[in-house]
């Protein structure tokens, strides 16, 4: 049985698909632009999520204290913002939607070399993370085979 981190992954990859096709479909035939879309649909996602944690677990787990809430909020006007509006914004350009994410798709590996690096050098602050080399190669080789989907060439070869 897989472990609930790679499910939940597997999940997730399927659930965004349609997202991601919509972007251009509501570009083309509604002239929405993709920073609209992404506005909508995060709202939409946000609505959803809360509505769901209120009912599973209570409305007083929907906001933290005030210092992390703060730095949550920030964290999303910043970098979330940034991230997925060039995301979205790539999606409606490209000349095949799924390209913009598959580049996107190589922040995983800065995130496995940023998290270890943290880890062990504030591990007051943050969690313990797995470093195994066979990880790193594995997550390597997907992201090379991501490239190669997306058009890549290696060395002229492909």
């Amino acid at each position: 049985m897989a472990e609930a981190w790679f499910t939940k992954s597997v999940l997730a990859t399927v659930a965004i698909v349609p997202s991601f096709i919509a972007i251009p479909f509501f570009r083309k035939n509604f002239g929405v632009d993709p920073l609209v879309f992404v506005v909508w649909y995060f709202g939409g996602t946000a609505l959803s999520i809360a509505l769901f944690l209120s009912a599973t677990k209570g409305l007083q787990t929907l906001v933290p204290e005030l210092p992390a809430l703060l730095g949550i909020l920030a964290i999303g006007m910043v970098f979330g913002a940034f991230a997925n509006g060039s995301l979205f914004q790539a999606v409606g350009l490209a000349p095949n939607p799924g390209l913009p994410p598959v580049v996107y798709a190589t922040s995983s590996m800065f995130v496995f070399l940023l998290s270890a690096l943290l880890a062990s050098a504030l591990p007051a602050l943050f969690n313990p993370v797995s470093t195994e080399l066979s990880r790193a190669a594995g997550l390597l080789l997907v992201l090379a085979g991501l490239y190669l989907l997306a058009g890549g060439k290696i060395g002229g070869i492909v």
